[in-house]
C-alpha cells in the first residue's frame, strides 16, 4: 500500500514538472525593454536607403528623398532642419493618412518638394511645391532619376522628432553612384542626422544568470512581419532562433555557435539548411520543449520576443554573465544626437517687471530674488508652450538644485516662459552656472520634443549683514553734528550765566555735563553711547572756582538758614 502512494505522489510530480515545463513563465517573466536597448540585447530597425555621390549637372544640386513612415497616429509631428544643407532638392513622401506637422528651419538653396497625397503641415515656410506621386518606393526612385538625373540619397524615417541635413557631401565617401535600395540604419549616413521616438512595447525580454553557456532564444511570433534578421554574437553562444515562415536569419561572428531555428539561417554569408521536420510555433510553452529537446535540458540565459513591424531589423546579444556588463555592443561610440527644433534663450532680470535685464558683468546680492526668462526664436503663430522640467546652479564644486516660481506674463508672449527663484547663501563660489533642463511641446497633439539645456552665468555678490546696529554718517554729517553740538553748548553756558546773574545762585553741573556729553556723542557719530553714562566732572571749571567754594562754605557754617 505504502509503495503504490510513492508511485502515484511520483507520478503527480512528473505531471506537475510536465505542466510547468510546458508554461510560459517557467521561462521567466518578460519585461519591456526601454528603447529597445540593455545590457544583453539590442534591437535596431534597418530600413530601405542608399547614399551615392551624384549631383546634378547643371547648378551641382544634391537629390534626397525623405520617407516618413508611420505605424501609428501618435507623435505626427517633426522638426526639419536643412539650414547647413547643400545645395538641393529635398523630396519628401509618406502614406500616412493624418496630417503631419513639421517645423521647418530653411534655407534658399534648398528647394522642398512633397508628392501628392502626402499630407504635410509647415510652419514658417511657404507651401512647398507638390509633385505627381508614385506607386511605391521603386516608382518614386524612377521618378526622381527621370526628372533631376539620378538620386543623392533615398532615407527612410520612422516617427521621426528631429531631422537635420549637416552639409557633409556623398563625394568625401566612397559611394556608389546610383542608389540601389538596401538595408541601412540611420547611424550609417553622416550627411543627415535622425532622432526617432522610441518604440515602445516592441521588444520583451528576460535574462537568468547561470554559469556555463549561454543559450539565447528569440522568438518573432506570426502576426509580425520581419522576414530579415542580422545577428551579431559578441561571444561564443547558442541560438534557437525561431520566426514566422519565409524569415531569414543573417549570424555574424568570428567564432563557433550552435543554433537551431525552423527558418533558413545564414552563418557568415554561408546557408545553413535547417533541420527537416522541424516545426516550431510562437508559443513560449512550445519553445521550452524545444529547447530542452535539442539542447539537451540545457538552461536559458535570455528569452526575448519582438513585435517590432518591420521588414529588416537588426540584433545584437551580448554577454552579460559579468557584474561589469556587456563587452560589446553595435556602437563603439556615442550616436550623435541633433539640436533641438531650435536654441532656447535665458535672460536674468533684477525686478519682477522684467524690465532691467542683468548682463555678465552685473553683480545679484545673495540675499534678492532673481527673475529668469526662456524664450525660444522660432513660435510666432505657432500654438507651442515652454516647460522647465529642472533647474540647478554650480558653484564650483557645489550643484544645487532650486525651487522655481512661475510668473505670470502680464504683456503677450507665446513664444516666453517666466519664472523667478531665491538665491542661495552657502555656496562657495562667486560665479556661478544657472542651468535648466526644458523642453518645447505643440499643445494641439500634446507631443513634447526632447529635453534639451539652457544655461547663463551668474556673477553673485555675498550679503553680509551689518554687525553694528549704530548709524553711520558721512563727513558733513558729522561737521553739521559737531557745529549743532557745539551752538547747543554756547547756548546753555549763556543760560547758566544768565541764572546766576539773576538769582545770585550757581546751577547744579549736571545740565552742563549732560550738554558736554550730548556734545561728545554728537562728534562721535553713534548714538549707541547714550546707553553708557559719562562720568560726572568732579573739578569745577576755573571759571565757577571761588564761586563755588563760598557756596558750599555759607551751607556748611549755617545750615538751618540755608534749609529756610
Amino acid at each position: 500500500m505504502m509503495k503504490m502512494k510513492s508511485i502515484t505522489c511520483l507520478i503527480a510530480v512528473l505531471l506537475c514538472v510536465r505542466t510547468a515545463a510546458s508554461d510560459s513563465s517557467v521561462i521567466c517573466e518578460l519585461k519591456d525593454v526601454p528603447g529597445n536597448s540593455n545590457d544583453w540585447i539590442v534591437l535596431k530597425e534597418t530600413l530601405l536607403g542608399c547614399w551615392t555621390n551624384f549631383t546634378t549637372r547643371d547648378n551641382e544640386r544634391e537629390v534626397h528623398i525623405l520617407n516618413l513612415l508611420y505605424t501609428h497616429d501618435k507623435n505626427m509631428f517633426f522638426a526639419l532642419d536643412v539650414t547647413a544643407a547643400n545645395p538641393s532638392v529635398l523630396i519628401i513622401t509618406s502614406t500616412a493618412t493624418q496630417t503631419i506637422q513639421v517645423v521647418l528651419q530653411n534655407n534658399p538653396a534648398v528647394k522642398i518638394v512633397v508628392t501628392n497625397g502626402t499630407s504635410i503641415k509647415f510652419f514658417g515656410s511657404e507651401p512647398p511645391e507638390v509633385v505627381p506621386s508614385a506607386d511605391g518606393d521603386s516608382e518614386l526612385l524612377k521618378w526622381a532619376t527621370d526628372t533631376y538625373g539620378g538620386v543623392t540619397s533615398f532615407t527612410t524615417a520612422r516617427h521621426p522628432s528631429n531631422v537635420v541635413f549637416t552639409g557633409i557631401p556623398g563625394t568625401l565617401f566612397q559611394r556608389p553612384s546610383t542608389c540601389d535600395l538596401q538595408p541601412e540604419t540611420p547611424a550609417d549616413k553622416h550627411f543627415i542626422k535622425l532622432d526617432l521616438h522610441e518604440p515602445s512595447d516592441e521588444l520583451q525580454s528576460c535574462y537568468m544568470k547561470h554559469p556555463g553557456k549561454q543559450l539565447h532564444v528569440i522568438n518573432i511570433p506570426d502576426d509580425v512581419k520581419i522576414r530579415h534578421v542580422s545577428v551579431h554574437l559578441s561571444s561564443e553562444s547558442k541560438l534557437l532562433l525561431r520566426g514566422p515562415p519565409n524569415t531569414e536569419w543573417k549570424i555574424h561572428m568570428d567564432h563557433g555557435i550552435q543554433s537551431w531555428s525552423n527558418n533558413p539561417i545564414i552563418v557568415n554569408n554561408r546557408t545553413v539548411t535547417r533541420r527537416e521536420n522541424m516545426t516550431l510555433s510562437d508559443d513560449a510553452g512550445d519553445i521550452r520543449q524545444k529547447v530542452m529537446k535539442y539542447f539537451d535540458g540545457m538552461s536559458i540565459t535570455s528569452y526575448s520576443e519582438i513585435r517590432l513591424n518591420v521588414s529588416h531589423i537588426q540584433l545584437w546579444i551580448r554577454d552579460n554573465s559579468s557584474s561589469s556588463g556587456p563587452s560589446e555592443g553595435p556602437l563603439t561610440t556615442p550616436a550623435p544626437t541633433s539640436k533641438s527644433v531650435a536654441p532656447f534663450e535665458m535672460q536674468l532680470f533684477s525686478s519682477p517687471d522684467f524690465r532691467s535685464p542683468l548682463d555678465s558683468n552685473s553683480k545679484v546680492l545673495s540675499d534678492k530674488r532673481v527673475y529668469a526668462e526662456i524664450s525660444h526664436p522660432i513660435m510666432e503663430g505657432i500654438p507651442f508652450s515652454i516647460e522647465v522640467i529642472r533647474c540647478w546652479v554650480q558653484s564650483t564644486p557645489v550643484v544645487r538644485k532650486i525651487s522655481l516660481k512661475e510668473e505670470s506674463c502680464f504683456n503677450d508672449c507665446p513664444n516666453k516662459l517666466r519664472f523667478s527663484f531665491e538665491m542661495l547663501q552657502d555656496l562657495p563660489s562667486s560665479s556661478w552656472d544657472l542651468e535648466c533642463t526644458v523642453r518645447l511641446c505643440f499643445a494641439p497633439h500634446k507631443f513634447c520634443d526632447k529635453e534639451t539645456q539652457v544655461k547663463r552665468n551668474l556673477q553673485v555678490k555675498p550679503y553680509i549683514p551689518n554687525a553694528n546696529p549704530c548709524f553711520e554718517f558721512g563727513l558733513s554729517a558729522v561737521l553739521g553734528i559737531a557745529f549743532g553740538g557745539f551752538l547747543i553748548g554756547v547756548l546753555l553756558t549763556g543760560a547758566l550765566w544768565f541764572i546766576k546773574i539773576r538769582t545770585g545762585h550757581p546751577v547744579a553741573l549736571g545740565m552742563r555735563s549732560a550738554a558736554a556729553e550730548l556734545s561728545v556723542l554728537s562728534l562721535s557719530g553713534c548714538p549707541c553711547g547714550l546707553t553708557k553714562r559719562q562720568p560726572v566732572p568732579t573739578h569745577p571749571s576755573p571759571s565757577e572756582d571761588s564761586s563755588a567754594n563760598a557756596s558750599i562754605g555759607s551751607t556748611q557754617s549755617t545750615p538751618t538758614s540755608s534749609m529756610a
